[in-house]
């Protein structure tokens, strides 16, 4: 049975399709194949664990950021034309399941290892499982993506992908034409000394000179960015950690935690 309207998804079609009395309740959604453009209601689903949106006209996952219990998504043959749209799902702690293919963003050489490098929690991609030795290399072989406050800030208005020129929502330069290599100069990289200190933390061995790819500038205003990377870098040390020292790691964020 499928969803019988067109564009935007509303509470009352919301709580009509999955018979829930209100959206808190709401734990899966199905509305497959409905031609849904606008799905902003699900962030008012904290709740929302599956959600099935497959063959619709989404063109952004921004919403889907809200819904922190979110553990499957499945959201082909939409119209998601930047992979940078992963980023919004980067929140999502629980996240272990996404189907993202046949959108225009997926037609790239290395787009598994690229959403696998930003997503490395996931267990299946694509309906594909996920292994740990794909991980570990899209640390390498995925391209960077970060989300721009003209990309976010257009797409909440226009549902579309953000125009080249400088509005008032970008940040201001002394020359409009350079808005582009700003936006590239946002990407993060941990330098050696950053990688082998958490590394430290955690009980490992520092890394090599040779194992180490050169570092990128960093702009300034970029510590949510750097935040992301070194979350990510954690992720990763973590898996080569045994229970005992889980539970040394396991103390240190307790501890931290508590001092702030």
């Amino acid at each position: 049975m499928m969803c019988e309207y067109s564009g935007k998804l509303t509470e009352a079609l919301v709580l009509a399709r999955t018979r829930a009395t209100e959206l808190e309740k709401v734990r899966k959604l199905n509305c497959w194949g409905s031609d849904v453009i606008d799905v902003s209601i699900v962030r008012k689903m904290p709740n929302l664990e599956v959600c099935s949106l497959s063959v619709n006209g989404i063109t952004t996952l921004k919403d889907f950021s809200y819904c922190q219990n979110l553990q499957e998504l499945y959201i082909r043959k939409n119209a998601i034309e930047n992979l940078s749209e992963i980023c919004h799902l980067k929140t999502l702690p629980k996240l272990r399941s996404l189907w993202i293919a046949d959108n225009p963003c997926c037609n790239r050489k290395n787009y598994r290892s690229t959403v696998l490098r930003h997503l490395p929690n996931l267990q299946k991609l694509d309906n594909i499982a996920v292994t740990e030795d794909e991980v570990n290399a899209a640390v390498e072989e995925g391209d960077d993506l970060w989300l721009t406050d003209s990309l976010t800030s257009k797409q909440s208005r226009n549902g579309s992908e953000p125009e080249s020129e400088t509005t008032d929502d970008e940040p201001s330069t002394d020359d409009s034409s350079k808005g582009k290599d700003s936006r590239l100069n946002e990407v993060v990289t941990l330098t050696m000394e950053e990688t082998n200190k958490i590394r430290a933390q955690l009980g490992l061995k520092p890394l090599p000179q040779d194992k180490m790819t050169p570092p990128k500038s960093v702009a300034s205003g970029t510590t949510k960015s750097r935040n992301s990377h070194i979350l990510q870098a954690v992720l990763l040390l973590i898996k080569e950690l045994d229970s005992e020292s889980l539970e040394v790691v396991g103390n240190a964020v307790k501890n931290r935690l508590e001092s702030l």
